[in-house]
């Protein structure tokens, strides 16, 4: 049986992300999210087959059913990413408040990941929105003024860093999106697992930047990359602090 619901975790999963594709796409433009799904090449609407996730890719062969442009191998593998990562969550939570975190944290921030890596946007209603749930599932735990402070704490820290890294540079450090988005992660985390996240992230960036050269005047999108940070820290954070500590003799 667990494996079953397992399964229909991770349709749902592909499902989903397919949906915050569209969501990040379209609200940036301005687009309603109503409506079928079309070619961004001929502009005609999909079939229903088309849009099944990952099958409607493996289907059409990569293309459109219509004008035959090639569609981006990476909606292929962002589906695949959405379903594993509700199929494990549900592996390790089960049907609990626990899972619920862990979906709203995928949710928020595939929407946010895609629309920064498009658009260098981070959509506030969207971390805002999935805040939400989190309030109140932090109450119910009795830990909402722990996360409280920790959201306080990380969006100050990262704002001063940001203030006096522009006047220092007279560049943009960090976008002020992604300053906020951090008051959506203290509500998932701790701050000193915050913290964590926000130097994991950095490295993940400096080394994208290292390896793949962008000119100097444009920003590397740091949502993905606080996206795979917080997942990592969501789940074995807490671990490596306590190895650390250990080999501090701590």
């Amino acid at each position: 049986m667990t494996m079953i619901y397992a399964t229909l975790m991770f349709i749902f999963g592909a499902l989903m992300t397919s949906f915050y594709h569209v969501i990040a796409v379209r609200i940036p433009n301005q687009e309603s999210i109503k409506g079928r799904s079309h070619c961004d090449a001929c502009h005609h609407q999909l079939r229903w087959m088309d849009i099944i996730p990952i099958f409607g890719y493996l289907i059409n062969k990569g293309k459109c059913h219509y004008c035959k442009s090639k569609i981006p191998i990476c909606h292929l593998f962002i589906e695949l990413l959405g379903g594993l990562i509700f199929m494990t969550s549900f592996l390790i939570y089960g049907f609990t408040l626990e899972f619920i975190i862990v979906i709203v944290m995928v949710t928020v921030f595939m929407v946010e990941s895609i629309s920064d890596i498009k658009y260098n946007i981070v959509i506030d209603r969207i971390w805002m929105i999935g805040l939400v749930p989190l309030v109140v599932i932090r109450i119910i735990e009795n830990s909402f003024f722990t996360h409280l402070l920790s959201a306080a704490i990380l969006f100050t820290l990262l704002y001063l860093t940001a203030f006096i890294s522009q006047k220092i540079t007279k560049k943009e450090a960090l976008g002020g999106g992604d300053v906020k988005l951090f008051i959506f992660i203290g509500f998932l985390v701790t701050y000193q697992l915050g913290i964590l996240t926000l130097f994991l992230a950095s490295l993940l960036g400096l080394i994208y930047g290292m390896i793949k050269y962008r000119d100097k005047n444009n920003g590397i999108p740091l949502v993905p990359f606080i996206f795979i940070a917080t997942i990592i820290v969501y789940f074995y954070g807490q671990d490596f602090v306590n190895w650390y500590f250990g080999l501090l003799g701590m």
